[in-house]
């Protein structure tokens, strides 16, 4: 009987918000650039990656909160001893965005800003020559501004990490640029 009764809750949830157009969900994709700050090395130099993922958009009005989960693989260069260390990293991000819609132009389109926590479990981390010492776990900030056309969707956010992942003496932080594209499907 609690099974029936939750499914017919679930299922009059998700009738109400597709009448009223509260919840969008659906895949993403985007390019980063990244780079680590780390207290060792002087001068660092960003690389390129790449994310894939997907969304869940609640809109509330004019604000929405928008959680997301996508894997993220991110490269970057150290400048050490007069020799470049590529490093490249692979993690799993979630992401709990809260936004406001400043700009409409029309229903379907409109510009908006964002900001809020990431959780990062990052998976490898690698450089040439070995593999560093580093805590899998990473919360990062966002900040950012959007940009929504019809079921089209793209955003431009800066990521600042604000664990310092090295497990030694050094400290070591991310710092992410994203653009990313999306498809609203519901």
């Amino acid at each position: 009987m609690k099974k029936t009764l939750l499914f017919i809750i679930a299922l009059f949830i998700i009738q109400s918000s597709q009448a009223q157009k509260l919840f969008t969900f659906g895949p993403m994709v985007g390019l980063t650039s990244s780079m680590l700050d780390h207290s060792d090395v002087a001068n660092s130099k960003p690389g390129t990656g790449y994310a894939v993922g997907g969304f869940l958009r609640g809109d509330i009005k004019k604000f929405y909160i928008q959680p997301a989960i996508y894997y993220v693989h991110n490269t970057s260069t150290f400048d050490f001893n007069q020799s470049n260390i590529d490093t490249k990293m692979n993690n799993i991000n979630a992401d709990l965005l809260l936004g406001y819609r400043i700009f409409k132009f029309t229903d379907l389109t409109y510009v908006r800003i964002f900001a809020g926590p990431s959780y990062s479990n990052i998976s490898s981390f690698k450089y040439d020559g070995g593999k560093p010492d580093y805590s899998s776990d990473n919360i990062l900030l966002n900040v950012g501004a959007g940009w929504d056309v019809w079921k089209l969707t793209f955003d431009l956010r800066y990521q600042q990490g604000l664990t310092d992942i090295d497990k030694t003496s050094s400290t070591l932080y991310t710092n992410v640029f994203m653009l990313s594209a999306g498809f609203k499907i519901l």
